[in-house]
């Protein structure tokens, strides 16, 4: 096919947005140099270094303090992310589906919960919060905190995974009845293929709030024997201490962040698909 032509005006508002957008990216493009540059360049020598990553296997001397070994933190940060991931991701989807496709009693006022505790700010709950795993002899623990992270997380997963459901038409699932499936493996087999999408979606936003939770752990965890990576980086820069230089955080944060990106490059490929091509995993 023919690539279209552009007309005069239109390649020149083209140059003009690109320009834009370069424009408007150029800030974004040096932070981020610099972000590197402060990781991997040595400030005394200038030379390529991985000096500032030291904190990965042993412990660093900064400042007339020592950096703990970074290991204990990111094994609670994955153990707590997966976790939290999995759990929400296959609670949201059997909810979303039995709301889409069962007729109950109590249907209806169950949606529009979801929608006001999706609404509903977690911070005013988390005193409340605090009482009942007090009452349940969970508070302190990893397990009350992604107990708590996956109760808030439910109802805003449950109610895009909802809607996802509602888009598949019913004659499929009516087609696959027909031919001797069950509801559960014509779930399994056919239905879950086709909101591919919707569960890419739920995932990237369970697996990146779980990542970079703080607010969780700084308020019901009450030591640091259960260390994630944010309060690891918090306990490192508290204004009295100040004890790890740019160039350590920077590196810190580049750890921080590239387990992040490598979920979404594996998720992005199945977010981007649309619905259509659902059917292919059949």
């Amino acid at each position: 096919m023919a690539k279209k032509m552009l007309s005069r005006s239109e390649a020149k508002n083209q140059r003009r947005a690109v320009i834009a957008i370069t424009l408007f990216c150029l800030p974004i493009v040096a932070l981020y140099f610099t972000f590197f540059h402060l990781a991997f360049i040595d400030p005394d020598t200038g030379a390529l270094t991985l000096r500032n990553f030291q904190f990965l296997y042993t412990t660093m001397d900064k400042k007339l303090t020592q950096i703990s070994p970074i290991g204990p933190a990111m094994k609670n940060t994955v153990l707590f992310s997966v976790v939290v991931t999995a759990c929400e991701v296959v609670i949201s989807c059997m909810a979303g589906y039995a709301l889409s496709r069962l007729r109950f009693t109590g249907r209806k006022v169950i949606q529009n919960m979801l929608l006001v505790l999706r609404m509903f700010p977690n911070l005013l709950l988390l005193i409340g919060v605090l009482y009942v795993l007090m009452t349940l002899k969970l508070s302190n623990s990893l397990t009350g905190v992604i107990l708590v992270a996956i109760a808030f997380r439910i109802p805003g997963s449950t109610f895009i995974i909802k809607n996802h459901f509602d888009g598949i038409p019913r004659d499929i699932e009516n087609s696959c009845l027909v031919d001797g499936c069950t509801r559960f493996s014509a779930f399994r087999q056919v239905i879950i293929y086709l909101v591919k999408p919707g569960l890419a979606s739920i995932s990237i936003f369970s697996f990146l709030s779980a990542w970079s939770n703080y607010i969780l752990f700084n308020t019901l965890i009450f030591n640091s024997k259960t260390p994630v990576i944010a309060t690891y980086l918090k306990s490192l820069s508290r204004p009295e201490q100040m004890i790890v230089d740019y160039n350590t955080f920077a590196a810190m944060a580049i750890v921080y962040v590239l387990p992040v990106l490598v979920f979404f490059v594996i998720s992005q490929k199945a977010l981007m698909k649309g619905n259509i091509n659902g059917g292919k995993g059949v």
